[in-house]
Parts: structure tokens; C-alpha cells; sequence
């Protein structure tokens, strides 16, 4: 944990790291409900449009299951500032000015900055435990902050 002259103790990477882990566990778990009957589907018939390569490698089940979480990730933040995951932990995501983010901030740090950081093996979310504010990419990018919020001060979206 670090703390700041602000009143903010910013999550570190490995607190990060297993509210992420947690959050991909949940969307697995409920993406189940999709995928059993695409698999279903395949298996009956193998040239299924769900199934068959649509854009480069995906198909339309791929782009389906990315779309769904990137939903849970982006609606979650939008409107609590956390995600399941993150509320076990106790954390949460604020704007470094200290006022509400809009919709496209964090649709633009889920999707756009999440890609940008997992580009290059994982460096983006790594900078997390370097930097004295433990912000990744993706939170430079949309100028975010990951925050402990127990006891301390923090910002609601």
C-alpha cells in the first residue's frame, strides 16, 4: 500500500492482480450460460456461424464472449467505481481530478487501455508495481487512479 499527502492509499499490484483474477473467475462462471449452448451447437453442427472464423481468427462467439465481459467491466466501473472483484478487495477506480468520469473514460480504459497494456507480455499492468502511484497503463492512459477506499478519502463516480 502507498500512501499520499491526498489522503489516498493506492492498491498495489498483487491486490490488483487477484481483484482482477476474481473478476475473470465471476465472468467465466457467468459466461457458461452462453457458452454451453454455442458448445452444444457445435458439436451438432461444426459449420455453425457462431463457431465458424468470422474476422481473422474470431468468430462470432469469441467477439459474443469479449463483448459480455468487457460489459461486466465497463457498466461495473461506470456506475460504483469497482467491479466484484474489486469491491472484495475494497478498492476502487477515481479520476486523478477528483470528479466524476464519464462513460467513454472508462469504456476507453477498459477496452482500448486494457489492450494497450497486455500488448508488449503484460508490461502495461506491470508498471503498476513500479510506479510510486501504482497506476498501469491503462491508468495513465485514462487518467485514473486504483484506490483503497476503507477509512480513507476517495472520490465516487
Amino acid at each position: 500500500m502507498q500512501d499520499n499527502t491526498d489522503g489516498f492509499i493506492y492498491a498495489g499490484f498483487f491486490v490488483r492482480l487477484a481483484a482482477y483474477l476474481t473478476d475473470m473467475a465471476i465472468v467465466s462462471f457467468a459466461s457458461l450460460a452462453v457458452r454451453l449452448p454455442i458448445w452444444f451447437t457445435k458439436i451438432i453442427n461444426p459449420e455453425n456461424i457462431l463457431t465458424k472464423d468470422f474476422i481473422f481468427k474470431y468468430s462470432v462467439a469469441d467477439i459474443l464472449f469479449y463483448g459480455l465481459a468487457v460489459t461486466y467491466f465497463v457498466l461495473l466501473t461506470y456506475f460504483t467505481g469497482s467491479t466484484l472483484g474489486k469491491k472484495l478487495f475494497n478498492i476502487k477506480v477515481i479520476s486523478a481530478e477528483e470528479r466524476p468520469f464519464t462513460f467513454f473514460e472508462i469504456l476507453y480504459r477498459e477496452t482500448v487501455g486494457r489492450f494497450l497494456a497486455k500488448v508488449i507480455i503484460f508490461a502495461g499492468y506491470f508498471m503498476a508495481g513500479l510506479d510510486r502511484q501504482k497506476r498501469g497503463l491503462h491508468d495513465m492512459l485514462s487518467d485514473t487512479y486504483v484506490v483503497y477506499c476503507h477509512g480513507k478519502r476517495y472520490i465516487n463516480p
